[in-house]
């Protein structure tokens, strides 16, 4: 699956805003993404241990692994769907990315590679993303 991250600029802040909005699910800690519809496919992607990828300010930064599923009724917005994602955030290669709505099924095929675990507080060498896919169209990454 992919999904926009709306009011969030950097990677950095997603993760930081990852690490203080966690809650548990079957005895693990996990992060919320909030959608109005469940997906007709969330069985396959439990079994397949499918990803949400975000993607932040038009670029596809990170990915999170999906470990369920669930419904919430909000007092105030009515019925939301949860997808439930491990707390690890893995960075991947800024890949830019037109903008949509909502969430869409994501071909694992056009994944971009991964990183790995990004963590908080540590340093991070890369350029930002606008260089770095500059650079690697002129074949110096």
């Amino acid at each position: 699956m992919i999904k926009l991250v709306v009011g969030i600029d950097t990677l950095e802040d997603f993760a930081a805003w990852q690490a203080h909005e966690r809650v548990m699910f079957e005895g693990q800690e996990a992060n919320i993404v909030r959608t109005r519809f469940l997906p007709k496919k969330a069985e396959e992607i439990l079994k397949s241990e499918g990803s949400i990828y975000r993607v932040i300010k038009n670029r596809i930064v990170c990915r999170q692994r999906i470990i369920g599923f669930d419904i919430y009724e909000s007092s105030d917005k009515g019925t939301q769907s949860l997808i439930l994602t491990d707390t690890d955030v893995i960075e991947t290669v800024s890949t830019p990315h037109r903008p949509f709505q909502g969430w869409r099924y994501f071909d694992q095929a056009k994944a971009p590679k991964e990183k790995g675990v990004y963590v908080l507080g540590q340093a991070h060498d890369a350029p930002p993303p606008e260089m770095e896919e500059e650079l690697k169209e002129a074949g110096l990454l």
